[in-house]
């Protein structure tokens, strides 16, 4: 039988405390071996107990979350989910920071007074079970310059940029879209994986580290070169061809569990332009993404999943590749190279 995952909670509310607790207590396979009231007292559990993984509040006394994640990731390192409220957008945006700081993921913290109170539940859980093996020491790779100069001589044109991504998300989507010029010369469009409220956190967060054009996608919306255009919260985004590409959203069903759903984006794509598009897939758990990325392939369309060595969780690259709809595995810090290559 195979040991717990020994989960650390660290978390000023009393309350929010004992909720995740009794969330976490609910399966056998996860232990709560000890809880912190600040970042402080958090540092000192995870050097003296040396926990699996560590839930983290962000707005916390005597030491936030963001410094104790700072702090742990220097001396200690280990798999931290950040579990915060939103309230505003500059709130959630201080969640996003904890990324940088080398957090794995950001959840917003449950209510049991809400609707999807069971989902969002089995989302912690599922959260916990897949991040808590996390290799979380960064390694530097020292690839040469010109390491992406093998990329075969591709004879199309493309038109437009679709992206899924899910958990590990926000840092992929951050060391992609910095590096990308400012005249990238098409449209990007991309659907992640978020707790509703937070995307216009995500999306401020990312605009401080590009000089791309980011916003939430419109309904009949003209998408223009050298910007890009997230999937709303709660609709799936569609691509229809004009004479520029021109987004539809959609309010139908969740596609297993997910709205939006990456194979929805893919799936319109491979329709809209075959021959004419890139599709990528990057970090995150579960399947989606990966039949709509074999539509686009078998459509003509160029496509390309994040690597093993430098996703989060391989859960839908893998499945992509598994699938058999990839052109190419790339790590995610020769992506942006990558793309201005192909894209020129």
């Amino acid at each position: 039988m195979n040991k717990p995952i020994k989960v650390l909670i660290a978390d000023d509310s009393k309350v929010s405390t004992q909720l995740l607790v009794s969330i976490l207590e609910e399966t056998s396979d996860i232990q709560v071996i000890a809880t912190a009231k600040d970042g402080i007292e958090a540092i000192q559990l995870t050097k003296q107990l040396r926990p699996d993984l560590i839930t983290m509040d962000i707005f916390m006394p005597n030491m936030d979350g963001i410094e104790a994640t700072r702090t742990i990731m220097a001396d200690c390192p280990t798999p931290i989910i950040i579990i915060s409220s939103q309230y505003n957008k500059n709130m959630a945006e201080s969640s996003f920071n904890a990324l940088e700081a080398g957090a794995l993921s950001i959840i917003e913290k449950p209510s049991p007074s809400s609707n999807d109170f069971a989902e969002a539940k089995r989302f912690i859980l599922n959260s916990i079970r897949a991040l808590a093996g996390v290799p979380v020491v960064t390694r530097k790779r020292t690839l040469p310059l010109d390491s992406v100069s093998a990329v075969p001589k591709i004879e199309q044109t493309f038109k437009i940029l679709a992206l899924g991504s899910s958990t590990g998300g926000p840092a992929a989507l951050n060391c992609i879209l910095q590096g990308l010029p400012a005249d990238f010369n098409i449209p990007i469009v991309i659907t992640q994986h978020i707790t509703k409220g937070f995307l216009e956190g995500l999306i401020s967060w990312l605009q401080y580290q590009t000089s791309l054009k980011l916003e939430v996608a419109k309904h009949n919306q003209m998408l223009k070169p050298g910007h890009v255009y997230f999937a709303p919260d709660n609709f799936h985004l569609t691509i229809t061809k004009g004479l520029e590409p021109i987004a539809i959203l959609k309010d139908s069903i969740p596609i297993n569990h997910f709205k939006p759903s990456a194979n929805v984006l893919f799936t319109s794509v491979a329709e809209s332009y075959p021959k004419e598009a890139i599709g990528g897939i990057l970090t995150g758990m579960g399947r989606d993404g990966a039949i709509g990325l074999l539509l686009m392939k078998k459509a003509g369309c160029y496509t390309f999943a994040q690597s093993k060595s430098t996703s989060v969780v391989f859960g839908m690259p893998g499945a992509a590749v598994e699938m058999q709809a990839i052109n190419k595995i790339i790590d995610l810090e020769q992506i942006s190279k990558f793309l201005a290559k192909i894209c020129k």
